[in-house]
């Protein structure tokens, strides 16, 4: 965690005395979680630090002050910062890095106590999905190293901590895009669905072919299980794994994305997309113009294109530091891995963004988008009255039931 520090002793002293007094006026002088919001804040912490802190004071219902002030003279004298007190926290001080299951009772604390949250009090089927799909998020932005192990310098250069402490103060959890936002989980799992034929929350390479009507070029889905963005080769992917392909493809801009899509395509792995390797996907690309019925570009015109995007440092061969200083790296892949998606760019009209608006990313604009078509095909759906033997219908209706309820908290606040 680092090397002892001294904080000033007035800080100590100022801190102290308010939590001894919040223990004094308990019972015993032991407090349960639910009552952990007040140390927290009394240590100068985000609130939605309130569970994972009182679970790394004690394994048991309560809470005692010499149990607490173990951990806590701990976080005073070496963890420097809050990504030091996280880790030591979430990790219950075993490992200098927070693994993905960390996350589940720090995550089901703001299902359960965050104002907008409310709606899934009576759907505790989707809590696992929402915690499992906030966490896909995360390791997804900030895991830079791919390990599945957030370090303390990853959470420095990242925004999770700066997030998570917003969420203290917005009472609209779907203001939150970055991570918490339940219309944005409302899309990932619903895109899931619809190509998770037997819904075993893993879907195999015959599903990922129909994911978005199959404009994703097969030849990268194939890839997909050949453990280029997983540990190894895989039959089926898992819901975790297809949240990260989800943000990966419809943000290609994205960090994480550039090299999500690299490795890809990068066939033998020696650092380096060739000619060649642009040829492999691009021969997929012209037989699914044909099958459109469009005008086919050449292969040589759209290397040349590619090349002139990127500017690779070598003239033959591109690098993964050459797409991310390109400055339109979605371009580039969507040329060889999305038909669809270079067709659009090809007829979108260059002055659509206007000046002085904030660009939102392209992953916020596809769930923003996509959450309102879907909320639209769910009331549409209410008006028909359909009595199809549907099998494995329930989740689905509850889902739509769920998302109807989100709705009418944000837009009826008045009525919670």
């Amino acid at each position: 965690m680092g090397k002892p520090i001294t904080p000033p002793e007035n800080q100590i002293d100022s801190k102290l005395p308010k939590i001894k007094a919040l223990f004094a006026e308990c019972q015993d002088g032991l407090l349960a979680k639910k009552d952990f919001a007040g140390i927290t804040k009394a240590m100068e912490l985000p609130l939605y630090w309130k569970c994972p802190l009182f679970e790394a004071c004690s394994s048991t219902e309560f809470c005692s002050l010499p149990q607490f002030l173990q951990v806590y003279e701990y976080l005073e004298s070496y963890c420097k910062d809050e990504a030091s007190k996280f880790v030591r926290i979430l990790s219950k001080g075993t490992r200098s890095y927070v693994i993905w299951e960390d996350f589940n009772n720090l995550l089901q604390d703001v299902i359960d106590t965050h104002p907008g949250m409310s709606f899934l009090d009576d759907a505790p089927e989707f809590h696992a999905r929402y915690i499992e799909t906030v966490t896909g998020r995360i390791m997804y932005a900030i895991n830079r190293s791919w390990s599945n192990r957030v370090t303390m310098t990853e959470l420095r250069e990242g925004n999770f901590l700066k997030v998570l402490a917003s969420l203290e103060d917005e009472p609209d959890i779907n203001q939150v895009p970055d991570y918490f936002s339940y219309e944005h989980f409302y899309v990932i799992y619903c895109k899931f669905w619809e190509i998770d034929s037997d819904h075993d929350l893993s879907v195999d390479m015959e599903d990922m072919m129909r994911h978005a009507d199959g404009t994703v070029n097969p030849r990268a889905i194939e890839r997909l299980f050949q453990g280029t963005v997983t540990p190894h080769n895989v039959e089926k992917l898992t819901y975790f794994d297809f949240i990260r392909f989800l943000m990966a493809e419809e943000d290609k801009s994205h960090p994480t994305a550039i090299e999500y899509w690299f490795r890809i395509m990068d066939l033998d792995g020696d650092g380096y997309i060739s000619l060649y390797e642009l040829e492999f996907f691009y021969t997929a690309q012209l037989e699914k113009m044909r099958l459109l019925g469009v005008e086919e570009c050449s292969l040589l015109d759209c290397i040349c294109q590619a090349l002139d995007l990127v500017r690779p440092s070598a003239d033959t061969k591109i690098t993964l530091a050459d797409i991310k200083k390109c400055k339109q790296p979605s371009l580039f892949f969507n040329i060889f891995l999305n038909i669809q998606k270079f067709l659009d760019h090809e007829l979108k009209d260059p002055f659509s963004n206007k000046d002085g608006e904030t660009p939102l990313s392209d992953w916020d604009k596809y769930a923003t988008r996509e959450y309102e078509d879907l909320i639209a095909d769910e009331e549409l759906n209410k008006q028909y009255e359909y009595e199809d033997d549907f099998e494995d219908e329930e989740e689905e209706v509850a889902l739509g039931n769920v998302a109807k309820s989100a709705v009418e908290t944000y837009t009826n606040p008045a009525s919670n």
